[in-house]
C-alpha cells in the first residue's frame, strides 16, 4: 500500500471513531475519546515522520506543496493539539466537551478535505509510485509498533 493509500484508510477510520463519539452516550464519550485520542497523535506522528518531513526535506517545487508541509499541516496539527489539550480540563460528560470535541471534528474535516483533495495529487506528481510505496511501507511499520506499545 503506497503512503497515501494508507494515510486514506487511516482518515476513514478515524471518521468512524469520530461518529462513534458523536453518537456516544454521555457517560460512555470519555472512553471512547481514550482509544481516540491516541490514534490521532499516532497519525500525526507518522504523517510528520514518513510523509511530510522527507518531502519538505526534498524542498517541492510546487508552492502550494511546499507550504503545506512547511507551515500550514503544522498549523493545523497545533491547532487540534491545544484544543485536545483543552478537553483534558473537561468532563466528557459536560457540554463544554463536547462542543470543543465538535471543533476538533470539524478541524480534522477540513484537514482530511484539503489532504485529500489539494495536497495529495500533487505529492503523486511530486514522488514517483516506488517513494510513495516505500513511504507507505514505513507507515505501515510505524503504525504497527505504536499499536504494539499499548
Amino acid at each position: 500500500m503506497d503512503a497515501i493509500q494508507f494515510i486514506k484508510q487511516e482518515h476513514t477510520k478515524a471518521k468512524a471513531a469520530f461518529a462513534k463519539l458523536l453518537e456516544a452516550a454521555p457517560a460512555k464519550r470519555g472512553a471512547v475519546w481514550d482509544e481516540l485520542k491516541p490514534e490521532l497523535k499516532a497519525h500525526e506522528e507518522i504523517e510528520e515522520a514518513c510523509l511530510y518531513g522527507p518531502l519538505l526535506d526534498e524542498g517541492p517545487s510546487d508552492a502550494k506543496l511546499l507550504e503545506w508541509v512547511s507551515d500550514t499541516h503544522s498549523d493545523e496539527v497545533e491547532k487540534v493539539e491545544n484544543l485536545i489539550e483543552k478537553t483534558e480540563s473537561l468532563d466528557p460528560k459536560d457540554v463544554g466537551w463536547l462542543t470543543i470535541v465538535k471543533e476538533i471534528h470539524s478541524a480534522l474535516e477540513q484537514h482530511i478535505l484539503q489532504e485529500e483533495g489539494e495536497i495529495f495529487p500533487r505529492i503523486a506528481k511530486f514522488w514517483d509510485q516506488d517513494k510513495l510505496k516505500e513511504a507507505g511501507e514505513e507507515m505501515t511499520e510505524m503504525k504497527a509498533e505504536k499499536s504494539g506499545r499499548r
